[in-house]
Formats: structure tokens, C-alpha cells, sequence
């Protein structure tokens, strides 16, 4: 009788977390792949790409995971220029995220001990969306409204991005105290365990924070300029040569729009549009995302037992290397090379770090549930509630490897000047190249965005014309 009660547990727990999350016992990554495939597929010929995807991404509104699913899709959609779709797809994530931020705020010690994740893993938790993929929801909603010509709207996305900036850190740096705190009090060594994660220093230390963005404050920036809104580019370029003091197109633009506002900069080359000639802005997305692997790590239990638990990693030693892509004009004269202005997978291992405090009081609260639970069917059902119960803990100790896996592995920027009339670009990287007219007209700018996915250049041109 026992030995069923234990059972049935067991089984109850498995078949109600099953349906709560498609992640908890299929990982994020292996499902994602399905997506990405979906853009490498149409980035080759859309003619005959099945985008049946998209059928099965919108079943899953009702999923835990809802919100990671429609950014898959929005990304998706965007990059097959269906921009109506691809707006709901961000409206539904955005109003989610807008949703939490009206929720009670609660204690950190209210909030680590959250239900079944602490008898399975952090799968069997709603996906609520890291600080970086909010922001670049925002960025591909304002593309999405320049895409549908609405500079209007996607002004309104560019500033919410930059308001959202702001609050994550200041958000964020309240979480890591309580974290801290909550640890202390429950005689978790935080350091010990942190020195596990020492790994991701090199990629993580790429970038400055999680929260800021230069490749949204570069598109901004680069927007605001076009439009006229002079003030607001200047601050946008200087937020994004703050956070990427190296590319060389950010000190010539803030040294542009300080001339057009009236300063004298010390700049030489301003890259600045010559009577007769417009101005092309490129966007290049390169790659995808890494996705995260997994380690387990063995923790000490409080009565010198040991248990062993998986945590959410990056393979940094196996890190993809990233292209640049070149413009030339229609006789082969070089107009420029791309530059990474936000490496976007060092942005997110840069997040799985900056979370570590609160990742790590939440696992090893979950391992001494298990290993708790493990001892008590021992105690009440014998050997084999105990065998039953450890076989659970096994099967379902496994890593939160969710994350938004279509996003670009680094964002790139070029910008060059030419003459008004129809003009045909090439564009190329070591691995694939492809040619795009561009209709120039004298003192306007065009956006150009460009994704590299398997060697295949997917090309969207953008106009700014009010």
C-alpha cells in the first residue's frame, strides 16, 4: 500500500509538470532547433519554405512557456517581412511582461521555494523572460513599425526600450541583495558555489551589463538622427559608445550629430552625406545565439550527505568566432565593413552571471527538497519508495537551458554615404554574398538590415522618409 502511494506520487508529479511546461523533460535547445531551421530554410528560398512552424509555435499561447515561444515566432515572422503578425507575436510577449510588472512584489524567501520546481527542476516554473530578450522585444517591435511605415510607433518602442534599460539594473541590483541576504540567514555559501561559474568570465567580461543594450541604443540613435531628433540621437549615441567604446562608426556619428547641433568636434571623418548624396545605415545579425549546456555540481547536505545539481552553463571554450560583411558599390569600390556594436551571446551569458546569486539559493533549496523527499520515503515506504524516489530525483534533475534561441549570435553596424538615383550594393561575408538595389534620395536615410544565417544573406530594406 505504501509502495503505491509512493508510486502514485511519483507519477502524479511527473504527469502534472509534464503538462504544465513542454520544456521540463525536452530541452529548450533541442526544441529550438525547429525554429532556426525555419529561418535557414526560407533564408535560402522562401518559395519553398514550410513555415508550419508558425501553426505549431501559436498553439502554444496557452503553454508555460508562452512567452519564449511567441519571441521565437515574432523573430520569426519579422525576418519573412509578415510585420502584422510578427507585431501580435511582440504584443502578446510585451503585455505578458507588462503583466508581471503589475504583480505583488514579494520577498525574495516568498519567491526561491516556488511549488513543483522544488520536486523537479526550474523548468516546471512559467518562463518569465530574461532582462535582455524584454529589450530586444522592444527593438524588433520598433522594426516591425518601420516595416508598416509607422515612425510614430516605432519611436514609441525605441523610448520604451530605453525606459526598460533603466529599470532592469536598478531592478536587478535589489534582487542580488535579497539573494545575499536570504543566503546568509539559510547558510548558503554563495561564493563557493559561485567559484563553479568561473568559466564564463571570459565572455562575460565582454561585455559591462546584461540591461544595456548598445546595438538597441545604436538603432535608436540612428533613428532619432534620420528623423530629426537630434538631442535624442546624441544621447543614444553616447549610451552605446559608453557601453562599446570601441567601434569606430559611434565616435564618428556622436561627433556628426555634436556638428549638426552646432559644436566643433575634434572628429575628423564624420561620415557625413555630401551634397547629392543619402545616407544607408546597415543592420547586420550574425549567426544565432549560443544556446546554454549543462553541469551538475555535487552540494553538501546538512547532515553530510551529498547531492548533485544541475545548473544552466555556456560551453565558452567552444565559443563561434563571428563574420563581418563588407559593402561595395556597383563597380567593386569598397564602401565599408561592418563592426560589432553588441555581442549579443555575451550579453546573455553576461545575464546567466549576473543571476547567479538568485539561480544558486533556488537550486540548493530545491536539492535538500529532494534529497528530503528521498529520505522520507525511506523512512515511511522501505528500500524501494526510496529506489522509486531517487530514480525521480535523477530523471528529472535537469538544467533551465531557456532562452530566446532565434535572437543573432553579434549585431553588427556599417554606415556609408551615396550618391541619390538607384543603386545597386553588394554585401558579402567570408561565406555567402548577394546584390540589393537601393533607391537613394539627397539628405534621407535608409535602413538596411541584413541576417547571416548558414552562409545566407536575408536582406530588408527600411524607409525613413516622414
Amino acid at each position: 500500500m505504501v509502495y503505491n502511494r509512493v508510486f502514485t506520487l511519483l507519477l502524479f508529479l511527473s504527469l502534472l509538470e509534464g503538462c504544465a511546461t513542454s520544456s521540463l523533460f525536452n530541452s529548450y535547445p533541442s526544441q529550438a532547433l525547429s525554429f532556426q531551421q525555419a529561418i535557414t530554410a526560407f533564408s535560402s528560398d522562401s518559395s519553398l519554405t514550410d513555415l508550419s512552424i508558425l501553426s505549431e509555435l501559436n498553439e502554444k499561447k496557452d503553454d508555460a512557456d508562452a512567452m519564449l515561444y511567441m519571441m521565437e515566432r515574432g523573430r520569426i515572422n519579422q525576418l519573412n517581412a509578415s510585420f502584422s503578425d510578427s507585431k501580435a507575436d511582440f504584443e502578446f510577449v510585451i503585455a505578458n511582461f507588462e503583466a508581471q510588472d503589475l504583480q505583488p512584489t514579494l520577498l525574495f524567501s516568498e519567491t526561491v521555494a516556488q511549488g513543483a520546481s522544488l520536486v523537479t527542476n526550474d523548468n516546471a516554473l512559467p518562463y518569465k523572460g530574461a532582462g535582455y530578450e524584454r529589450i530586444f522585444t522592444h527593438h524588433h517591435q520598433a522594426f516591425n513599425y518601420l516595416g508598416e511605415y509607422d515612425l510614430e510607433g516605432a519611436g514609441v518602442e525605441f523610448r520604451k526600450a530605453a525606459l526598460e534599460q533603466r529599470i532592469l539594473l536598478e531592478k536587478h541590483e535589489k534582487e542580488v541583495a535579497e539573494a545575499y541576504s536570504y543566503a546568509e540567514e539559510n547558510d548558503i555559501d554563495l561564493n563557493t558555489l559561485s567559484a563553479e561559474f568561473s568559466g564564463l568570465d571570459t565572455i562575460a567580461g565582454a561585455v559591462k551589463s546584461s540591461f544595456q543594450n548598445a546595438y538597441t541604443f545604436y538603432a535608436s540613435a540612428a533613428f532619432w538622427e534620420a528623423t530629426g531628433e537630434l538631442n535624442a540621437a546624441w544621447v543614444d549615441y553616447k549610451k552605446a559608445f559608453e557601453i562599446n567604446p570601441g567601434n569606430r562608426f559611434l565616435k564618428q556619428d556622436i561627433a556628426r550629430v555634436a556638428k549638426k547641433l552646432g559644436e566643433s568636434p575634434k572628429q575628423k571623418n564624420l561620415n557625413e552625406a555630401k551634397v547629392g548624396q543619402g545616407s544607408v545605415v546597415v543592420f547586420f545579425e550574425e549567426g544565432f545565439i549560443p544556446a546554454k549546456s549543462e553541469i551538475n555540481i555535487p552540494i553538501p547536505t546538512f547532515d553530510g550527505g551529498i547531492i548533485s545539481l544541475a545548473f544552466p552553463y555556456y560551453e565558452t571554450k567552444r565559443w563561434p568566432s563571428s563574420k563581418s560583411l563588407k559593402a561595395t558599390d556597383e563597380v567593386g569600390n569598397e564602401l565599408g565593413s561592418s563592426e560589432v556594436v553588441a555581442d549579443v551571446g555575451a550579453i546573455a551569458v553576461k545575464d546567466l552571471q549576473e543571476h547567479l546569486p538568485q539561480r544558486l539559493v533556488r537550486q540548493v533549496l530545491r536539492g535538500y527538497s529532494k534529497y528530503q523527499l528521498q529520505k522520507q520515503a525511506g523512512d515511511h515506504a522501505g528500500p524501494f519508495g526510496q529506489f522509486l524516489v531517487n530514480i525521480y530525483n535523477i530523471v528529472s534533475e535537469s538544467a533551465d537551458r531557456r532562452s530566446w534561441l532565434t535572437l543573432p549570435h553579434t549585431a553588427q553596424v556599417m554606415r556609408f554615404n551615396l550618391g541619390e538615383g538607384l543603386r545597386e550594393i553588394g554585401l558579402s561575408t567570408t561565406a555567402g554574398q548577394a546584390k540589393l538595389l537601393l533607391d537613394i534620395k539627397a539628405n534621407k536615410t535608409i535602413f538596411v538590415r541584413v541576417v547571416n544565417v548558414d552562409a545566407q544573406l536575408m536582406m530588408q530594406v527600411y524607409s525613413l522618409e516622414i
